[in-house]
């Protein structure tokens, strides 16, 4: 009987998150057959049946629910052992951490939970809200730091919710005004994310204007904060974005409080399933004191 492999149980994760063998070879960066292959030798060594086949999607039986969050932890202790071994080299052994954020997080958000988490050893990554979530199922990460929410799941947490402001072009009619209306910035492009890519903030930012009763008229659409601010500057147009991306200055842009905001823009905490580290409590903590000290929240 062969013995269980790293390639099988990343297949398994996969499978299993994606609910679809096509899916999970894609996000594998694989041919579907490897993985058909992986997950049926899977179930050989096992003697159990993980997954009931159907024409189009692919449902986890009962023993492959059981199995789920422990193969996420031999998944997640396989892939800390590099660092492990560095960490016995130097003589200083510390809990690591794999965490992930969308871009709205990078640096002020990050860099805050960084302190917080300052005893142990991060690697931190970025990417898409879906895309982030989709890495904690997998185990790619042990926990992310996006803006959606989800409230079926125990595992997923909103820490706190900001206000948008306005970012403007250093030289725009407006800079130097501590806040603007929504009717003065009504007739502007707007650069703002694909809707594909950051729906909520999409949404967000178009439900603005709808309250209004204004058109929201946009000049880019792009998959990240950096870009978003990068075109501002170049003054392709305005944005609304976090006020916790005001906290860091901006070369060519400048921000202003948008009047009558309310918070509404969500900052989530998702860990792996059953939150196996307990990551959860420590990191919403830390994330409303980083808040509060911010002035991010009432």
């Amino acid at each position: 009987m062969s013995e269980v492999s790293l390639k099988q149980l990343r297949c398994f994760l996969a499978v299993y998150s994606e609910g679809s063998f096509t899916k999970a070879a894609k996000s594998l960066h694989m041919a579907q057959s490897p993985v058909s292959q992986a997950v049926a030798s899977l179930e050989r060594h096992l003697g159990e049946r993980l997954f009931e086949r159907g024409p189009r999607e692919v449902v986890p039986t009962a023993a492959a629910r059981g199995l789920y969050p422990e193969v996420l932890e031999l998944r997640r202790r396989a892939d800390s052992l590099p660092q492990l071994v560095v960490d016995m080299r130097d003589g200083t052994k510390t809990q690591r951490i794999r965490l992930g954020g969308v871009s709205s997080t990078f640096p002020a958000i990050i860099a805050g939970v960084l302190t917080a988490l300052a005893d142990h050893s991060i690697v931190v990554s970025d990417g898409s809200s879906s895309g982030l979530t989709r890495a904690v199922d997998n185990g790619d990460i042990d926990a992310c730091l996006v803006r959606e929410f989800s409230s079926h799941r125990p595992d997923e947490r909103i820490a706190f919710r900001e206000k948008l402001c306005v970012a403007l072009p250093r030289g725009h009619r407006l800079a130097g005004r501590r806040d603007v209306g929504v009717e003065e910035i009504s007739d502007e492009p707007v650069v703002l994310f694909h809707r594909s890519f950051a729906p909520v903030a999409f949404d967000l930012v178009a439900s603005i204007f709808i309250e209004h009763g204004r058109t929201m008229r946009t000049s880019a659409q792009v998959s990240n904060e950096q870009s978003i601010l990068g075109l501002v500057a170049a003054g392709m147009g305005i944005t609304l974005v976090p006020e916790s991306v005001a906290l860091q200055p901006w070369n060519g842009v400048v921000f202003a409080a948008l009047a009558e905001a309310r918070h509404t823009y969500p900052l989530t905490i998702r860990t792996a399933p059953g939150d196996p580290l307990g990551l959860l409590d420590p990191l919403t903590s830390a994330l409303e004191t980083w808040a509060a000290d911010n002035r991010l929240i009432a």
